[in-house]
């Protein structure tokens, strides 16, 4: 029985349809026998601690409260967080969400970036209302030895994988979501990180003028909305580390985020082709 056979199996949901993404889940989308559709995602339980997985939940849930753009966790029979057994006998968890229905900005178009600037920006003023936890700093930080960035700026929650997939916009309206990957650390790092995927995107497909353009419409967007302000002359310094740290996790691999370690071998090295070719700013 594949995956989305054992989804119906032990979700009270009528359809099932795989969804194209998910580095370090598989995305499905389903409808519920009440007509609901959400989005489940089904994480390796061998590759997930099961606190943080809920301290996350936990943030996501009372994030969707200050900010309604934040897709919300939903409770199935009862629970946020529901198991299966896979058919090779592999533990995973099950978490379901608000759909997000709208299209995926294109960071090429000007509009779009200075949206996904100004959306970033109001998602870290509404993570900064929350209480602190005991989540750790987003995974690139706490994989570098870095100096100096805490005293870049105070510290707060961050998104940990901002970027145009994970978002989708209807009406001048972006719903935002996957914060798998949330953590602490200064605001600049959300900013240099979407910078990051949108650089990594413009090398490996040879359009470089996308991020040339993306880059000051979304920083624009970012400065123009009512998040903390920016320190613009760390974006460089922390583009560079979140190079490195990809480098670094490529080197050793139980290091790396469930994406990287099960990625395949043709991406793995579509990641070191990128790392090779980048080029550090000089300060």
């Amino acid at each position: 029985m594949d995956l989305a056979a054992r989804l119906l199996a032990t979700l009270p949901v009528e359809k099932v349809k795989e969804l194209v993404g998910g580095h370090q889940s598989r995305v499905f989308r389903v409808i519920g026998r009440n007509g609901l559709i959400a989005v489940a995602k089904v994480l390796d339980g061998s590759m997930v601690d099961r606190v943080e997985l809920g301290t996350r939940l936990d943030l996501t849930e009372a994030l969707a409260d200050l900010d309604p753009r934040v897709c919300r966790p939903l409770q199935i029979d009862g629970q946020r967080v529901n198991e299966l057994t896979s058919a090779d006998g592999r533990r995973h968890y099950i978490v379901c969400y608000e759909f997000a229905i709208g299209t995926e900005p294109d960071p090429a178009r000007t509009t779009d970036a200075r949206l996904m600037g100004s959306a970033l920006s109001e998602l870290h003023g509404s993570m900064s209302q929350l209480p602190a936890t005991l989540l750790p700093v987003v995974r690139p930080l706490r994989t570098l030895s870095v100096v100096g960035v805490p005293k870049l700026e105070a510290q707060q929650l961050l998104h940990g994988d901002f970027n145009a997939s994970n978002l989708r916009q209807a009406d001048g309206v972006v719903r935002i979501f996957d914060l798998d990957d949330c953590g602490y650390g200064p605001p600049s790092f959300d900013v240099a990180n979407a910078l990051y995927m949108v650089l990594f995107d413009s090398v490996t497909r040879g359009t470089a003028e996308t991020y040339e353009n993306f880059r000051p419409s979304f920083l624009a967007g970012y400065a123009s909305a009512s998040g903390p302000p920016l320190l613009e002359p760390s974006l460089d310094y922390l583009l560079d580390l979140r190079v490195r740290a990809l480098g670094t996790w490529l080197d050793d691999l139980d290091t790396a985020p469930i994406g990287i370690r099960s990625a395949t071998p043709a991406w793995r090295a579509t990641l070191r082709s990128f790392v090779e070719a980048y080029r550090p700013v000089t300060y």
